[in-house]
């Protein structure tokens, strides 16, 4: 089953196709204008070069998005990839600042009576 982001490089894809397609019929009008020998300030040439500039513009923001979209599947992939979830993990083990409950243990009787021993014995010594 395709995700989100394939199905949106799947039709960004398809919208790319077309505009090459508009991209090659303006490559013939151009080249037939060509051989009628049509003064370069004639309407027909300037609007064929107007529509090649924005056919350009087009094909270059889809492309862009195609990149980004590439760019967010391969984020993703290497996210969630099995093999990286211990090296992430391992880097990622400091936990910084939590609000998390701690419990703290009472020193016991017999710890208390031995570190005041020592404590003892080091002052004397």
């Amino acid at each position: 089953m395709m995700d989100l982001l394939q199905t949106k490089t799947v039709g960004l894809t398809m919208k790319l196709n077309l505009k090459a397609k508009e991209f090659s019929i303006l490559c013939k009008k151009l080249d037939e204008l060509k051989k009628k020998n049509i003064n370069p300030n004639d309407e027909r040439l300037l609007e064929i070069k107007d529509l090649f500039v924005r056919n350009n513009e087009e094909i270059s923001e889809i492309i862009e998005q195609i990149n980004k979209l590439n760019q967010e599947n391969i984020r993703i992939e290497e996210k969630y990839n099995p093999d990286n979830i211990f090296k992430n993990k391992q880097e990622s083990a400091v936990i910084e600042n939590t609000n998390l409950p701690v419990e703290i243990k009472k020193e016991t009787f017999f710890k208390k009576l031995i570190s005041f021993i020592k404590r003892l014995f080091n002052k004397t010594n």
